[in-house]
């Protein structure tokens, strides 16, 4: 190998048992063991078969140097990556956004619905302009959820998505399952049953579904702040109609706190339960938890980064809410 490709500050990085090393005696430890061990020299693009498409709301816009550092990450693994950015109205971020990478979209949007209203004319945008395979949906959250112990929720919904080794196995089973719904941090993953204190939102999505035939609606669980991967195809239940529906009864303002204590239903809420509960109860859905995934997840042999082993327990947990709520329910 030419020791070129080697990147020092990656594999110590990587390997902490690795730290104490020189960069010759790193270079070395790999030519003489660490390629037999199955680990990585540098990091790499390994997924040039899906489309992948960022979407960003970026309402907090003092956090913008975070979120390009989660699409660089992506960038990383995924070669075919679009990132949409949503701002408000009023901002003057484009030039900025612009001069950063050209081929950034912006879209400009009036301060509602949250980051739902949004999303959903980035899906039509989507539709419009071009194909996608998966997406990342982001955006600037700074509440928290005490109740859960999500006192970083932000970080805590977005950091699984994007670390670099949960990547290297999530592009991988992208490319081989074909009906993958969701993947979501295993600590914002909730119950049905959640909404107890505010039966609203079940109500809500009671009569969405009913509204809407095509919608399953013995959906059992949720990512709750509306941040995860989800695939196209489960987008594809978004019908226009739909998303026409919702975008005409969004309402909640980002600053207004107000249906915190009321029981009024919102679409908002509603929606949060629709997209990873609805659309991906019938699939299969992937969970990452806060575990490192081991590094015999991803093997590398003769310099190249392959398919061998992406299985890691671990850190990574598939599940198919449908068959899993069938199984619960023959067992009584």
């Amino acid at each position: 190998m030419d020791e070129f490709e080697f990147d020092y500050n990656f594999y110590l990085e990587m390997y902490k048992d690795l730290r104490h090393l020189t960069k010759d005696q790193a270079l070395h430890h790999w030519k003489m063991h660490g390629e037999n061990e199955g680990r990585r020299c540098k990091r790499e693009i390994v997924n040039d078969k899906n489309n992948i498409t960022i979407i960003i709301h970026l309402f907090h816009e003092d956090l913008l140097d975070e979120f390009l550092e989660y699409i660089n990450v992506v960038g990383q693994v995924f070669r075919n990556v679009n990132v949409i950015f949503t701002l408000s109205e009023n901002s003057t971020l484009d030039n900025k956004l612009k001069a950063i990478n050209p081929n950034f979209v912006i879209l400009k949007f009036e301060n509602k619905g949250v980051d739902i209203y949004p999303f959903l004319e980035c899906i039509k945008y989507m539709r419009q302009h071009f194909k996608t395979d998966y997406v990342l949906k982001l955006h600037t959250k700074m509440s928290q959820n005490p109740t859960e112990n999500n006192l970083e929720w932000r970080k805590e919904l977005i950091t699984p998505l994007i670390n670099y080794n949960n990547l290297c196995i999530l592009q991988h089973y992208f490319k081989i399952i074909n009906d993958i719904g969701f993947v979501g941090a295993q600590s914002c993953c909730f119950p049905k049953n959640y909404d107890l204190d505010f039966p609203q939102n079940i109500q809500g999505l009671e009569e969405l579904c009913s509204m809407f035939p095509h919608l399953e609606k013995n959906w059992t669980d949720f990512i709750g702040g509306t941040m995860f991967w989800i695939s196209n195809n489960a987008l594809e239940q978004l019908t226009d109609d739909l998303i026409t529906y919702i975008i005409n009864n969004v309402n909640y303002k980002e600053n207004n706190l107000s249906n915190l204590i009321n029981k009024e239903i919102y679409i908002e809420y509603v929606c949060e339960r629709l997209f990873t509960g609805v659309l991906c109860y019938n699939k299969t859905n992937i969970l990452v938890n806060e575990y490192a995934c081991t590094h015999r997840s991803i093997v590398r042999a003769n310099c190249i980064t392959n398919g061998i082993i992406f299985y890691s327990p671990r850190s990574i947990t598939l599940y198919h809410p449908k068959k899993m709520n069938n199984l619960l329910n023959n067992s009584e």
